[in-house]
């Protein structure tokens, strides 16, 4: 169990976290990637003003300030950012505008076009309002700036939050913000799953040995979860998008339960209450601090700012040291691990803190340092829970051992000594039997955890071979089908046809309409497609953007002709709206049956390309039959028995 928990932290730090290169004389604060096309000025700041607009703030006579940290401290009032693109590009460009600190009430954007005086649409986020309000649902708060060519444009920021204002902001093209996501999303199952593991092994310890320490060890777990999932704007993305009134304070109450979950878990488990003094006082107060504030976060948020948690806080964390340290000293064999675990854990906080303060470079490390040193404490904290269970067992082996010799020194007296004998061989045979039954749940329990991996392991083959838009089959899917499908044809002489559809002028779609609207209209495509290959057999598949393709096992030319028409007939009356205003829709599709036992795939599909291309030379909206290509050779192949 171990190994496998310090395999996962290796893996963790092994991840591609590389962020690329900044674009020479880039803000510390506004990193950008690549962007070697856009020219990205330095970012100003201003505080107050918080009920100004964005029109009054361009016209301010008050004096910016140079933000040279990614971070403003509380701010009471908010803060105004602005900084100035420039697209050097000769065509229009999308970028991206990340704000990598989710936990923020309000943060609204606006582009102001000074050459001609325009002013772009508002865009709002923030973990106090819906997810249905922002420009792009994403775990992070997410911009799309509209950048026209070799025009100057300045964004405009308005930043609002009772926690402290953190300004991680990073410019992105969309493959950076795709590849950004899944690597984010790659970190969190990774941990997440780290996290599930741990959670049932000490469930099943807590079943095992009925000790609380376990319980108490599994709520600090879920509470780390529900922070975590605070901070990386996963838990709105995914759990509760439109709840704004609750999502406020999920950052306070989750990070309110991460003190007082470790330190229930502490007094029990090393025992503090049996040393007395000065630490069982601090230790206890702290905890009644603790449950005090997350009872006034849940019944009364307002009062909550009152209490001084970042002050408390900072002084828990050193408090806590002294404490775990003292009690190693003298003597507890659970304090070490423990010591090791916390300092992990403060290590990596104090580098998130660092580089969220402008003292450290703001990176992937720095940035989900708290992430990565809360896993490595939950993997030390495991490892001394596992190292009690063998000084347990060490104790019960020496007692045994003991009762030994006990009754060996007893041999002169004979009664006595089988009545010994006899007591000692009944308690070791209890103790083999309720050893014997743990390991049986134990291992039962393990058998159920590699079930669930391999069934994890099954949906993720079938998600690598399902295309996630459509829920058609990929292409690589559809490949390897096509290679079966045309063995098994020329073993059984049987034929086999191919549909090659590709929709008219979907790029005018995109175009007029844009990608979420091109999007619903491939899966409407795909819905068509779907209905109608229900033989068994039949396989409707995506075969790349807007080009779709169908394997007819068993179909002839005449029946694939007749399918092909039934689609395309089936897409041109799909009743699309954009809007009010209705969006005709049609296909072309180009139809090809395997012609000859030595022909391969690729001459499959070329000759339904082919098709398909001259469906579109001949108008669109219409199915095309391959040339005919039937040969001797086939004939007699199909004739010959198999």
């Amino acid at each position: 169990m171990m190994r496998f928990l310090l395999l996962l932290i290796v893996s963790v730090l092994l991840l591609p976290w590389s962020t690329g290169t900044a674009t020479a004389g880039a803000s510390p604060v506004l990193q950008t990637r690549g962007a070697s096309a856009l020219q990205a000025g330095t970012v100003q700041y201003l505080l107050g003003m918080p009920t100004a607009d964005f029109r009054e703030i361009a016209a301010t006579e008050r004096d910016w300030q140079l933000l040279s940290k990614p971070n403003l401290g509380k701010q009471r009032d908010g803060a105004w950012l602005r900084f100035t693109l420039h697209n050097r590009a000769d065509r229009a460009q999308r970028w991206y505008l990340l704000l990598k600190w989710p936990v923020l009430d309000r943060v609204a954007v606006r582009l102001h076009y000074p050459d001609s005086g325009r002013w772009g649409t508002p865009m709002l986020a923030g973990d106090a309002l819906a997810l249905s309000a922002r420009p792009l649902a994403d775990h992070h708060f997410v911009y799309p700036l509209e950048l026209p060519p070799d025009e100057l444009v300045v964004v405009y920021m308005q930043v609002q939050a009772r926690e402290t204002l953190a300004l991680p902001l990073e410019l992105i093209d969309e493959k950076q913000l795709i590849e950004g996501k899944l690597r984010d999303v790659t970190l969190i199952s990774l941990f997440f799953g780290g996290i599930l593991v741990i959670v049932l092994y000490n469930c099943s310890l807590l079943i095992f040995t009925r000790d609380r320490s376990y319980f108490l060890y599994v709520l600090y777990l879920l509470s780390a979860v529900f922070y975590v999932l605070t901070i990386t704007g996963f838990g709105q993305l995914y759990l509760w998008p439109e709840i704004p009134a609750l999502s406020a304070r999920f950052y306070g109450l989750s990070a309110a339960l991460c003190f007082l979950t470790p330190m229930l878990f502490a007094l029990r488990f090393l025992g503090i209450r049996r040393y007395g003094g000065w630490v069982w006082a601090v230790s206890i107060t702290l905890t009644c601090y603790w449950g005090l504030v997350t009872l006034a976060i849940l019944l009364a948020p307002t009062l909550a700012r009152y209490l001084f948690m970042e002050t408390v806080a900072l002084l828990h964390c050193v408090v806590t040291m002294a404490v775990t340290l003292n009690l190693w000293m003298r003597g507890n064999p659970s304090a070490r691990l423990f010591s090791i675990a916390w300092s992990t854990l403060l290590v990596f906080t104090v580098i998130n803190l660092l580089a969220l303060n402008g003292t450290l470079p703001l990176n992937a490390w720095t940035l989900n340092g708290q992430l990565i040193g809360m896993f490595t404490e939950f993997v030390l904290l495991s490892m001394a829970l596992a190292e009690r269970i063998n000084v347990e067992r060490n104790r019960r082996i020496a007692a045994q051992q003991l009762a030994l010799q006990a009754s060996e020194s007893l041999a002169e007296e004979r009664a006595l000594h089988l009545q010994a004998k006899q007591e000692a061989l009944d308690l070791q045979l209890h103790a083999n039997e309720v050893l014997e039954a743990r390991v049986f749940e134990r291992t039962r329990a393990l058998e159920d955890v590699r079930c669930g991996l391999e069934a994890a392991n099954a949906e993720l083959m079938r998600l690598s071979t399902t295309d996630p838009l459509t829920q058609l089959a990929n292409r690589r899917r559809f490949d390897r089908l096509l290679e079966e499908e045309i063995r098994r044809a020329r073993r059984n002489g049987s034929p086999l046809s191919v549909l090659l559809a590709d929709i008219d002028h979907f790029k005018r779609v995109n175009d007029s309409y844009g990608h979420p609207f091109g999007d619903e209209c491939l899966r409407q495509v795909a819905a068509v497609l779907a209905a109608h290959c229900q033989r068994a057999g039949d396989v409707a598949a995506r075969y790349g953007g807007e080009e779709f393709v169908v394997l007819l096992p068993g179909a002839g030319r005449q029946q694939a002709v007749a399918l092909a028409e039934l689609i395309r007939c089936g897409i041109a009356n799909l009743q699309l709206q954009h809007g009010e205003q209705p969006v005709p829709l049609t296909i072309s599709l180009g139809v090809a049956t395997l012609a000859t036992p030595l022909e391969s795939p690729d001459e499959l599909l070329a000759a339904a390309d082919a098709a398909l291309y001259q469906a579109k030379h001949q108008g669109r909206n219409q199915v095309v039959l391959a040339d005919d290509r039937v040969s001797d050779a086939w004939s007699d192949f199909s004739s010959q028995p198999v």
